[in-house]
């Protein structure tokens, strides 16, 4: 795997940029710092993968680029709808971590795969 830290720097931006947005929205409730903290990482966890990390395989990469696509976009849903109904500590901090959890074991069963 190669990572090109130019597109590792814009996608942390964007990923900062993001829970930036997620916290604001969820300014003023109880636990609006988690919220933006749990963001950053997931935002960031999945961008990274998404943007810059390019691997030998084309089918790898590919199938790379779509996982975290999909995760991307259910981090994206949950954040949002979290700051917006209410951030309730223990459902959104299990929901995102397993979410999360998942992402990283099949992102590192691809990667790891040599046959796709």
């Amino acid at each position: 795997m190669k990572v090109n830290a130019f597109l590792t720097v814009i996608s942390v931006l964007l990923a900062l940029l993001l829970a930036y947005w997620t916290f604001n929205i969820a300014q003023g409730q109880e636990n609006a710092m988690v919220c933006g903290v749990c963001s950053v990482v997931c935002f960031m966890g999945t961008l990274v993968p998404l943007l810059a990390i390019k691997h030998e395989s084309g089918r790898i990469s590919t199938n790379i680029r779509v996982l975290s696509l999909v995760f991307f976009l259910l981090f994206v849903v949950s954040h949002f709808c979290f700051a917006n109904f209410g951030v309730r500590m223990p459902y959104y901090v299990i929901v995102n971590s397993i979410a999360f959890l998942v992402f990283l074991t099949l992102f590192y069963w691809i990667g790891k795969d040599e046959h796709l």
